[in-house]
């Protein structure tokens, strides 16, 4: 048994270079959409996760995610699979900083990073 009980995550804080730009990235790319202003960031929000973002500005932006060995990386879930998510993605410039293949035909991840750096995973059904 763990000292402190946890019962769930419902925000998770992402540090950005630039505020305004990481608001764009995570409203237009992954669709989340901004709720309230909680200076100095904004929290966002996903009408199908079950887990708020605040998004902070004004940090150091991470210079490759090839240099990171000590990170968070947060794994989401596309509806329409792994493929299709990495097609749109690839289509939009966003350069992908791994991609791993199929697993029995049943999983399949890719990751990338935000404008800030931030490694993002999306990983699940192809």
């Amino acid at each position: 048994m763990s000292l402190i009980d946890i019962n769930g995550l419902n925000v998770l804080t992402v540090y950005l270079h630039n505020l305004d730009e990481g608001v764009s990235f995570y409203r237009d790319i992954l669709g989340f959409s901004e709720t309230r202003n909680m200076e100095p960031g904004v929290l966002m929000e996903h009408k199908s996760a079950e887990i708020m973002l605040y998004l902070e500005g004004d940090r150091q932006r991470r210079e490759s995610a090839a240099e990171i060995f000590n990170h968070t990386t947060f794994c989401l879930n596309a509806a329409n699979g792994v493929k299709d998510a990495r097609d749109k993605l690839v289509d939009k410039g966003i350069e992908l900083i791994m991609e791993y293949g199929e697993f029995d035909g049943e999983f399949a991840g890719i990751q990338f990073c935000d404008p800030s750096g931030n490694i993002i995973e999306i990983a699940g059904k192809p």
